[in-house]
């Protein structure tokens, strides 16, 4: 699977109320109207809520300094050749050019970033989770750049092999309860969605993680003595590959426009079965 995941910033003069109440009601709308065109499978978006409790606890717990944004969108496919494959259609091509026209409506391009990005597990219970207004919980992006002198694929590595495996290993103590490590990938659509839109790539930014959370959970967390005792070694971790000055959490309810199954076939086949198929036995 691969997502788009665009961090928007409203143009200046905009009230959250309005900014919210016009990506809700026209924009995602637009992108479930085009769905079958573009071969999308999933579109959400989460609007950032400071004020929320969770919010403020987050932000204070990892020092969130950054410049803030006014929400994500995530675009799902199965694969970026199917996305690729559809803007060379009539349709699908008018679609997107439909998608960026309401976009400089109300959107702040100049100020926004976009990035296409695969999941990486670390904490996935079984079944979907919602963190609609229905649920108590909500959704956050944690987005800091990585440290200057470090190279990208460094980045990665270190947020898999190494964090990734202490958000594992200290998962008992967590309040998260799903948390996706979502890793940037580039590409041609990428590239050229930028210039239609007058942005440039984030300098050292190497993507988000993902977590779904709620108020009881982080007050559980809170009452563990363990938690207390191991929770700066997680925030040291962060601090030796990211510059923590530039982070900001988006944190706030969803809402799914397109919630489709996704699968990416043909499914990958071992090494050996391709071998034995092209020796016949």
């Amino acid at each position: 699977m691969i997502k788009l995941n665009f961090y928007l910033r409203k143009k200046p003069g905009t009230s959250t109320e309005d900014f919210q109440s016009r990506w809700r009601d026209t924009h995602g709308p637009l992108w479930a109207k085009h769905a079958d065109a573009l071969g999308l499978r999933r579109y959400t978006q989460i609007y950032d809520d400071p004020s929320h409790p969770v919010a403020k606890a987050l932000k204070e717990g990892y020092s969130v300094v950054g410049d803030g944004y006014d929400g994500l969108s995530v675009a799902c496919w199965s694969e970026i050749a199917v996305l690729e494959d559809a803007l060379k259609t009539e349709k699908g091509a008018a679609a997107w050019q439909e998608i960026l026209a309401d976009e400089n409506e109300f959107i702040d391009h100049e100020s926004s970033m976009l990035s296409f990005g695969t999941d990486h597990a670390v904490l996935n219970p079984r079944g979907k989770l919602y963190a609609d207004e229905g649920s108590d919980m909500v959704r956050g992006a944690y987005f800091p750049k990585g440290l200057s002198g470090i190279e990208l694929g460094e980045l990665h590595r270190h947020w898999i092999a190494i964090h990734g495996g202490l958000t594992h290993d200290l998962s008992a103590y967590s309040p998260n309860i799903r948390y996706f490590q979502v890793h940037s990938v580039e590409n041609a659509v990428a590239a050229d969605m930028r210039v239609a839109r007058g942005m440039q790539p984030s300098e050292r930014y190497f993507g988000h993680a993902e977590v779904w959370i709620s108020q009881a959970e982080l007050d559980k967390a809170g009452e563990n003595p363990k938690r207390q005792e191991l929770f700066p070694l997680f925030i040291a971790d962060i601090d030796a590959f990211c510059d923590m000055d530039t982070g900001y959490f988006i944190i706030g309810k969803e809402q799914h426009f397109v919630d489709k199954d996704i699968y990416t076939l043909p499914l990958p086949q071992p090494a050996f079965t391709i071998a034995q198929d092209k020796t016949g036995t």
